[in-house]
Order: structure tokens, then C-alpha cells, then sequence
């Protein structure tokens, strides 16, 4: 099979064709390889590249596949690691001036996982310094460039991995989302990502955001592919205090069992004091449209408290961030880019009084929120109110004006961090200038599972939008 072709499988194709091996683990991450080598220079998704024991892990997964031991559906499937997650023996930087010889001893939990299943890591994914911010330029690392047009932003802070896996060099990758970061990129690149559940996924052995608002998820080329991989990320970790003991379902199971009869609900009041680009609402009546003729009763709801989750998002993001932060600021504040020492200094102000007062709202919020959802299958929205704006100006353009690209996606995707619910992405179309539009799917908490179900439904109504590449080939 050629490259190119090889190379857009999604991770559950690759998946079927290595577990009846049509295709080998050792020829699949060799394309891979070679993919990453042709073009990473022009889009630097990735900063390292683990090509040497990736083929060894490929050798290995060829032979136990062969002797009839296969790990299971992930066994010889290729996906990188966001660079602020722990790896053995591999160099992890967190995109910041601070750890640039940091070889981590032990794995994250969630590389841990993917080891279990057989998965094998190409590299680590470029990100925002910290992930800290929505953009992945990044004055120590370099710039992370759209694969859809290299001079537009990938969104951040999980930019590598969104442009990685849009471009073709990877069918699946690890991104950690505290205010969209999984989402937002995904978004900007038209791929699937998936903030889980808060507490559905470990955090052990991830560089700290906001640990009451992070979250680590797969971002993948299809909702089918979110969910093979959920599979072996999902699940209590004793020793992470975030993780909660809830049982995990097989999220595969009834991913194609479609939305006739579903109640999906529509809720404006999120998004409803900002501007959505005319091209962006178009597509999204047609997404509302595709869901009705799949049989979804559709109907409009209210949810009048929203706008105390974007008030309180800053007293809770502030004090934490400021917290991890503090000694190494104290020690070297020139060691942050410009945006990120910004955002440490304004965090570094929020009384202690405003961080207790909303940690205490936001759980009644989030009971709110939970039942809110808990009466429907799944809330949908438009993803984010623009396309990628430019690298060079920063400006986000919506319906013929410029907006400056500053939490232009709070209101879409930050409140589903403070609420804890599942939030995925999924593509939606192009628009005039060929940049990706993006759907997001909401559900109550733990049921991911819905989520997917929901996204698949869509994306096999639209086949075209799936089919879409970018022009890089």
C-alpha cells in the first residue's frame, strides 16, 4: 500500500488490516516514520522522534502478533505523546525553556496503558510552553504550523498533536485539555479530540495546568478511533487523586447503534454573548439538519446559570496555575515566553478568598450541569466561533471582521471543563478558504460512551466531511 494511503487510515482501519495481517506493525510505523521525516520540518509537530525503539516495539508487536498473543486492537497501532506527559528514557520538555535535558524515569499512567495494549509511541507532540496557552507558537521550540495552511495557527496547547495527526504522520495521539486545549486544535485542524469525563483518565505523571480542570484525551482521525483508544486510557489509578472508581464501559460496543430516537439537545445560552462566523452557524444547521433526518428528536433548551462558569473559571485556573508556577518564576522569570509569564502574573493576583468562594460554587454548577444533561443524549454546539486565524496577526476573522484570537473559545469549550462533562469535537466542513469547521458533541458526566455514539452517527451521514485532507499531498 502506498504511503499516502497507509498514512490516512484512521487507528481502527490500521487496527483491522494488522490484527488479519494484511498490513504488518513493522511496515505501518516504517510509513509513518517516513511521513514524519518528509514533512515535520515544514509543520513541527513533532519535537522528538522515537523512530529507533518505535521500529523495535514494531519488530516485537510483529512477532507476538504472528505467535498469536496480540494485545488486543491496539497492538502494532502508531500514536505520539504530547510533550508534557512523562516518558521513560525519552526526552519531555513541556515545551518550556526550564526542562530542556528533563529525561523522565518512569512513564506517565496513561503511556503506561498504551504500552499494555500494544500501542507504539512515534514521538512526542509539540506544545504551547506549559500548555499554557491556544496557540503552539512557541518562542523556545518553534512554531507548530496548520496543515491546512501552514501559515494559520493549530490551536493549542495540544497543536502538535492535532497537526500530526491531521497531516497524516500519526492516526492517533495523546493531548491534555484544562480550558480546550485537546478541543481547540482539533478544532483548527479537523480531526476528532475528546476531553473525557474529569477523573475518567489519569493525570499521574502529566505537568500540572490546573489539576481541577485538566483532563488527558485522545485525538484521532474518527470517533471510532477516540474509542479504541479511551479503552486503554479510561480507569481508575489509585494513586491519582483526581481519578474517580467508576466502572468503564467498552466504548466500541454500541458506538454504531445511531441516534434514531435520541433527544439531542440545543442550548444557545452557552455561546449567546459572543459572535459565531456566518460560515460556522451555516454548517451548523446542516450538522442540526443531518441529526434530525437520522431520526434525533432536536429540540432548544435554557440553561440560565452558564455565564457564572466563565466568572469563575479564572478564580479557579489562577491560584493553581500560580501554585506549580511559583518556584520556578522566583527562580528565573525571564525563562517564560512573554504570554506565559502574563498569565502567571494576572494568576499570581487572585485572592486565595476568590479561589475557596468558587471552588464551593462550582460544585453546585456542576450538579446543575450534570442534570441539565443527564436528560439527553447529547448537547451539541459549534466547537469554536472562528476558523485558525493567522500566525502572523493573531486575528481571527468573523463575518468579515477582525477579532483579535484571545479565549475566543471559552464560552464554547472552557465551561465543560468547569463542569467536568465530556466534550468532543469532530469535523464539520470546510469553509471559502479551506480551513476546517468543527462540531461539538457534550454529554453528562461518564457518559463518553453517548458522546461517541453521537459523533459516529454524524460522521457516517457525511462522508465527504470525513474524506476531506489537507492539501499537503
Amino acid at each position: 500500500m502506498p504511503d499516502d494511503a497507509l498514512c490516512y487510515l484512521s487507528a481502527p482501519e490500521l487496527s483491522e488490516k494488522i490484527q488479519a495481517k494484511a498490513l504488518s506493525p513493522v511496515e505501518v510505523t516504517e510509513a509513518f516514520l517516513r511521513r514524519i521525516e518528509a514533512l515535520n520540518d515544514k509543520y513541527l509537530a513533532f519535537l522528538t522522534v522515537t523512530g529507533d525503539w518505535a521500529m523495535d516495539a514494531a519488530r516485537q508487536a510483529e512477532a507476538e502478533i504472528a505467535a498469536g498473543r496480540s494485545l488486543g486492537p491496539l497492538h502494532g497501532v502508531p500514536y505520539g505523546a504530547k510533550d508534557i506527559i512523562d516518558t521513560a528514557g525519552v526526552l519531555t520538555t513541556m515545551g518550556s525553556s526550564f526542562h530542556r535535558d528533563n529525561v523522565p524515569a518512569e512513564d506517565a499512567e496513561c503511556i503506561r496503558r498504551l504500552k499494555g495494549a500494544g500501542a507504539i509511541m512515534l514521538g512526542k507532540t509539540h506544545t504551547h510552553e506549559f500548555a499554557a496557552a491556544s496557540t503552539t507558537i512557541n518562542p523556545h521550540w518553534g512554531t507548530c504550523r496548520n496543515p491546512w495552511n501552514p501559515e494559520r495557527i493549530v490551536g493549542g496547547s495540544s497543536g502538535g498533536s492535532a497537526a500530526a495527526v491531521a497531516a497524516g504522520m500519526i492516526p492517533a495521539a495523546l493531548g491534555t485539555d484544562t480550558g480546550g486545549s485537546v478541543r481547540t486544535p482539533a478544532a483548527f485542524c479537523g480531526i476528532v479530540g475528546l476531553k473525557p469525563t474529569h477523573g475518567r483518565v489519569s493525570l499521574r505523571g502529566i505537568c500540572p495546568n490546573v489539576l481541577s480542570l485538566d483532563h488527558c484525551g485522545p485525538m484521532t482521525r474518527s470517533a471510532r478511533g477516540a474509542a479504541l483508544f479511551l479503552n486503554a486510557l479510561a480507569g481508575f489509578d489509585a494513586m491519582d487523586p483526581k481519578t474517580r472508581n467508576v466502572p468503564v464501559p467498552d466504548y466500541t460496543a454500541d458506538i454504531g447503534r445511531g441516534v434514531k430516537g435520541s433527544r439531542i439537545i440545543l442550548c444557545p445560552d452557552f455561546y449567546s454573548n459572543t459572535e459565531v462566523d456566518g460560515e460556522i452557524a451555516q454548517a451548523f444547521v446542516h450538522a442540526i439538519d443531518v441529526f434530525r433526518d437520522l431520526g434525533a428528536k432536536v429540540e432548544t433548551v435554557s440553561f440560565p446559570d452558564v455565564g457564572r462558569f466563565g466568572e469563575l473559571f479564572q478564580s479557579i485556573a489562577g491560584p493553581e496555575f500560580a501554585e506549580f508556577h511559583r518556584p520556578f518564576y522566583e527562580k528565573n522569570p525571564d525563562g517564560y515566553g512573554a504570554d506565559v509569564r502574563e498569565r502567571y502574573e494576572w494568576s499570581a493576583e487572585i485572592p486565595l478568598d476568590d479561589y475557596v468562594r468558587a471552588m464551593r460554587e462550582r460544585v453546585l454548577l456542576r450538579r446543575e450541569a450534570a442534570a441539565f444533561l443527564r436528560g439527553a443524549d447529547a448537547m451539541i454546539m459549534p466547537s469554536i466561533p472562528c476558523a485558525a486565524p493567522p500566525i502572523e496577526t493573531l486575528t481571527a476573522e468573523i463575518n468579515g471582521r477582525g477579532v483579535r484570537f484571545h479565549y475566543l473559545h471559552r464560552p464554547f469549550l472552557s465551561c465543560h471543563n468547569m463542569t467536568g462533562c465530556p466534550s468532543l469535537v469532530a469535523p464539520m466542513g470546510l469553509n471559502r478558504l479551506g480551513l476546517p469547521l468543527s462540531l461539538n458533541v457534550v454529554t453528562a458526566p461518564w457518559r463518553e460512551a453517548d458522546a461517541l455514539r453521537v459523533a459516529h452517527a454524524y460522521e457516517s451521514a457525511t462522508p465527504e466531511i470525513r474524506a476531506l485532507r489537507p492539501p499537503i499531498d
